[in-house]
């Protein structure tokens, strides 16, 4: 048994989500999780968690609120000397085989502090970490972004990049990309082809998206707005992993914004993506671009539709079906396998 330090962001389900399922792939080792918000919620699960402040990405309408963004950074980096040596502390007292980070900004600074090496595992880094065209739009978000990814969150030794999008490192000595780590619930679910459409998006913007699929002719499933009491072919409802996926593998396809996770578990079922990127939020962004390119699906600027766009979609359903069955979604063993290999190397 090994002792694993495990920093995860906790402002999203999909950072918290990821590191579970790795945990959960390696249930011999001894896991203790730092971060804040959703973090804490593995406390449920049986884990020890350690609470460090965030510096969160805060979202309006839709959008990347960067006013807010960057104010919240400012107060959690006005502080990281203290919350960098009280971490320090924490790893010298768990004293840990390994040390990863999902996105964490603390923990590869306090690692490197008293002289420890530290991994990143997350999607994030395919941003400054790997070769690729990159696409003329959305220049301002590029840089924000991988300015932020530059500065603050690339002081690891190593880093493992989990994608659905498999890019060349640009350093491939110490980066290697490997497919997603998903939630173990999708292995409880069956893939099917049902007539239903998921929808899975959240603010008030896409209540216009919401009106313009009243007029379509197929049933939409909604997550996203809680539940509702149905709107004609709009069925609302309430979060629940277990139904979420039920409803996503007997889909036709799925509409969502395109978080890595959502993408990561529909091309898993096999599901083609029409998706809406965050505005400002370059990653998704990216990740709508390749899957456009690759041939998984669509995306959509913006947060409305016409009948001919969508139209056009589904005339290419099966072809963007067959191009997903090519490819592997479920990276879980081979990354659980990488980490085994590198505590060994550690032991030596």
């Amino acid at each position: 048994m090994a002792r694993i330090l495990y920093g995860v962001m906790g402002d999203a389900r999909g950072h918290v989500s990821r590191s579970l399922a790795v945990a959960q792939a390696m249930p011999h080792h001894e896991f203790l999780f730092v971060g804040g918000d959703r973090v804490h919620d593995l406390k449920s699960l049986g884990y020890h968690t350690e609470n460090l402040p965030m510096a969160s990405t805060f979202y309006r309408d839709n959008r990347v609120d960067f006013p807010a963004t960057i104010i919240n950074a400012a107060k959690v980096l006005a502080g990281r000397s203290s919350t960098v040596r009280r971490l320090g502390e924490v790893i010298r007292r768990f004293d840990p085989d390994l040390i990863l980070t999902d996105y964490e900004l603390f923990t590869p600074q306090a690692a490197h502090k008293i002289g420890r090496p530290c991994i990143s595992l997350d999607h994030q880094h395919i941003l400054t970490h790997c070769n690729y065209e990159i696409p003329p739009q959305e220049r301002l978000s590029r840089f924000l972004t991988c300015f932020s990814i530059r500065r603050l969150y690339s002081v690891a030794d190593r880093f493992i990049i989990i994608s659905f999008y498999d890019l060349p490192p640009s350093n491939s000595a110490i980066t290697e990309v490997l497919p997603p780590v998903l939630r173990l619930a999708v292995k409880d679910h069956i893939p099917s082809d049902g007539d239903h459409v998921l929808v899975y998006v959240t603010g008030r913007t896409f209540e216009t998206l919401l009106s313009f699929l009243e007029r379509v002719d197929r049933k939409f499933i909604v997550y996203g707005f809680g539940k509702r009491p149905a709107k004609g072919n709009l069925v609302f409802k309430a979060p629940s992993t277990h139904g979420f996926l039920e409803d996503l593998a007997s889909c036709r396809y799925v509409i969502s914004t395109a978080g890595h996770s959502t993408l990561g578990d529909s091309l898993y079922f096999g599901k083609p993506g029409l998706c809406f990127p965050i505005d400002g939020a370059y990653e998704q962004f990216l990740n709508a671009h390749f899957l456009a390119k690759l041939g998984f699906g669509e995306y959509i600027s913006g947060t409305t539709i016409d009948m001919a766009t969508l139209a056009a979609f589904e005339a290419r359903l099966d072809e963007y079906a067959s191009q997903i069955r090519k490819h592997d979604f479920f990276g879980n063993d081979r990354v659980a396998a990488r980490i085994e290999k590198m505590i060994a190397e550690g032991k030596r």
